[in-house]
């Protein structure tokens, strides 16, 4: 299997389809068809089974992806370094959620990027991605919610902060907020995916008061929940950024007990910051 049959049948096996595959490599579906089933003509046997109109792994192809994993890992790092040689280590590749890309990194980025010759690309993701995409090295460094780094990551707090509540227009904006007073409000909670580091720790402090509560609905996203109170359909706890994105369109609170939260800086244990990197966190540091 040659490093582009690798390529795609990784795709396929992380994206589940051939579209995803396709759109993610930026080639055509029958690129990926046609490089798909002459790896498997050459392999001697099949990677997928065709199911409805499904694409099932077969157990040769979860036996040959752990080891695909580790090829596509070197792949990314040699990536990473020819991009980095090519722009004279004046390249950097930085990941974050969306709402601190927008806030916390866009305006550093923007002064970075008049006074200097540097070139910077920017990966929004949630945490579990862009922490993959830290331990794949195709990313310099990530800046996350939360104080928690997985294995062979390494963690620095940049700032702390405290979750806000938000409310629709057509409520009353109180200064303060307590969470029993939003699980008891009839128009309800949005509350955030407890995947998600600030969605946990709402979980956990939602847990400790109402252990029976389910709330109708659940987004990942902070601007999805925030979105959703502009529309009106109840109240959401999120990061003071977001609250502070929406503050035309809802009202904000204090919450009551409040709900301490950071952002970090996470980069690979194994492969430290370079020089550009250590002073892009020093920027970013003193525009904090």
């Amino acid at each position: 299997m040659n490093l582009r049959q690798l390529e795609i049948f990784y795709a396929v096996m992380k994206c589940g389809t051939i579209s995803g595959a396709a759109k993610q490599l930026h080639v055509s579906q029958p690129n990926v068809t046609r490089v798909l089933a002459h790896t498997e003509q050459q392999q001697g046997f099949a990677l997928f089974e065709r199911v409805k109109g499904r694409l099932i792994p077969t157990r040769e192809a979860h036996l040959l992806l752990p080891e695909a994993e580790k090829i596509y890992q070197q792949l990314g790092q040699f990536r990473n370094l020819t991009n980095k040689i090519k722009a004279g280590e004046k390249h950097l590749t930085i990941g974050a959620p969306p709402i601190l890309s927008a806030t916390l990194l866009a305006p550093v980025i923007a002064q970075i990027c008049k006074n200097s010759d540097y070139t910077i690309e920017v990966s929004t993701g949630n945490q579990d991605e862009l922490c993959d995409a830290l331990l794949k090295h195709q990313l310099d460094l990530a800046i996350c919610f939360g104080n928690d780094a997985p294995n062979a990551l390494v963690q620095k707090t940049l700032v702390t902060a405290e979750m806000t509540v938000i409310l629709p227009h057509n409520h009353e904006a109180p200064e303060t907020v307590s969470l029993n007073e939003l699980l008891s409000n009839q128009s309800g909670l949005i509350a955030l995916d407890n995947r998600d580091p600030l969605g946990l720790q709402l979980h956990q402090a939602i847990h400790t008061l109402a252990p029976d509560y389910h709330p109708q609905v659940t987004v990942r996203n902070y601007s999805a929940a925030a979105e959703l109170v502009a529309q009106g359909l109840g109240s959401a706890v999120v990061d003071p950024w977001t609250a502070t994105q929406y503050q035309h369109r809802v009202n904000s609170a204090r919450l009551d007990p409040a709900i301490d939260i950071s952002v970090s800086l996470l980069y690979a244990e194994h492969y430290p910051m370079s020089i550009a990197a250590k002073w892009f966190v020093g920027q970013l540091e003193q525009g904090l």
